[in-house]
This record gives C-alpha cells, structure tokens and sequence, in this order.
C-alpha cells in the first residue's frame, strides 16, 4: 500500500490568447493544429481553461515526453562561487 510513484512533471504552460466564449477557443485550438501540422511540429499539447472571470484562456506546450532534458552542472550555486572581492584592496594610492 506505501508504494511511491515518481512524478514527473512536463515543461511548463504557454498562454496562448484569451476568449470571452468557448466556440471561439475551441476554433484557436484548430488553427494552432492545423498550423503545427503544415510545420511538422509533433508532439504538442493544447488545453482550455476556463477562468474565474468567465473567459476561456488557451494555452499549449510541447510533449514532455519528447523534450529533451537539459542537466544543470551546478555552477551557478551560490555556495559553489567563491568571494570574488578577496585580495582586491588598493594600498598604493595613500599619501
């Protein structure tokens, strides 16, 4: 019963474009299909949500199951950048 899954979470939403009616979202939602066929672009995921204020947003992304991930080197840390203010003193210009 204590089995864990792992979730793995996708690349992140993009809003498209805001509609006051769904009839309207759904025919963006087919011209971005339409669009993403003649390109050649697979694998890309599209939604409708509709919003506390009674609008529809469309918003889309690309498969995550075929976005490459990219490994961060962990340079950028905090902890791992040294004190680049050490030694920096000038003595030379006192009278």
């Amino acid at each position: 019963m204590s089995e864990k899954t792992e979730v793995k979470f996708g690349s992140k939403w993009t809003n498209d474009h805001v509609f006051p009616t769904y009839e309207e979202a759904i025919e963006r939602l087919t011209k971005l299909n339409t669009i993403w066929t003649n390109d050649k672009q697979d694998h890309m995921q599209t939604k409708i949500r509709h919003r506390a204020n009674g609008k529809f947003l469309v918003k889309y992304r690309k498969d995550p199951t075929f976005v490459k991930e990219t490994k961060k080197n962990g340079r950028n840390n905090r902890k791992n950048k040294g004190n680049t203010k050490k030694g920096k003193v000038d003595t030379g210009t006192s009278v």
